[in-house]
């Protein structure tokens, strides 16, 4: 006993001071201001079995109501709050995970009261792994006078994994769609696989390209009435005027006018009298003759 009181008399202002403070801290917390609040806790899935996927909806995070002091309280609603469900040795089928008050590890004084959802409950499907190519879907058309000449993507196939009843009679893999209303020239877009609706995911997460050409797209015009031009003597010609198709690209041809349009007849060197001459056509530089009726006239040189 003596040793002990021996002890106590020992440092007799700090264990005041220690035992003071001590006090004082119990009575700031006890007696500070309580509050309530719901705190939202992200949800993070560790060691799913590979031969496994979830197929209900996953909540991003839980909903937690806590109550406590409103210090405590402050801190927990600033802090990125994350709640580990460990899945190793799952079962395929659905699976509750009960999420009670005692789940979540909060300071003392700090209560939960309510919990969503609770339990949760997810379904685990068997899931199967395919090599798919990807199929490009393409939205509107470019610009007036322009066309998709070709697309390519890159890669031309991904790994995908899913289940059976989803992925077992797919064909290819759809891109989100690719919007060409305003692409006026050749480019590469990036875009992704398109899975809604679907439990489907890369197995290999790698960005999806998309090389598209664009380029004049190609008009065809008939030119009715076209004068035919003797050169360089004079003749009557009959008919005078013929028909002619035209092709080259849209903005070129629609914007050709008739005078754009040389066609002869050659007279040079020939004697009076009547020839059967063959129509030539001069063309500007892009276009091509697609049609020209008729091929030959006749051209009467006089004397």
């Amino acid at each position: 006993m003596s040793g002990l009181l021996a002890f106590l008399g020992r440092n007799r202002s700090l264990k005041l001071l220690s035992l003071f403070l001590a006090i004082a801290l119990w009575l700031a917390v006890g007696g500070e201001e309580r509050t309530e609040t719901n705190l939202n806790i992200s949800l993070e899935l560790l060691n799913l079995p590979s031969n496994l996927m979830v197929t209900s909806e996953v909540p991003s995070s839980i909903q937690v109501r806590v109550s406590g002091p409103r210090g405590l309280i402050r801190t927990l609603a600033q802090s990125r709050l994350t709640h580990t469900l460990d899945l190793a040795g799952i079962k395929a089928g659905p699976q509750s995970f009960p999420l009670g008050i005692n789940t979540f590890e909060f300071p003392r004084g700090v209560q939960v009261t309510r919990v969503q959802p609770n339990p949760l409950v997810l379904t685990f499907t068997p899931a199967i792994t395919r090599t798919l190519p990807i199929e490009p879907i393409l939205l509107g058309c470019p610009p007036e006078g322009l066309e998709v000449k070709g697309i390519r993507v890159k890669p031309a196939k991904v790994k995908v994994k899913g289940p059976d009843s989803e992925l077992g009679e797919l064909k290819f893999l759809p891109t989100v769609p690719l919007d060409l209303t305003t692409l006026s020239h050749s480019t590469t877009l990036t875009t992704d696989l398109n899975f809604t609706d679907l439990h489907i995911s890369m197995v290999d997460h790698v960005p999806i390209l998309a090389d598209v050409d664009i380029g004049p797209k190609p008009l065809r015009r008939t030119f009715e009435d076209v004068p035919v031009v003797p050169q360089p003597s004079s003749a009557k010609l009959t008919p005078p005027k013929v028909t002619l198709t035209v092709q080259g690209p849209w903005l070129q041809v629609k914007n050709l006018d008739t005078k754009d349009l040389k066609v002869s007849v050659a007279t040079g060197g020939l004697s009076p009298g009547r020839h059967h001459l063959k129509v030539q056509v001069q063309l500007p530089s892009g276009l091509t003759l697609e049609n020209l009726s008729p091929q030959t006239i006749m051209a009467r040189i006089e004397k």
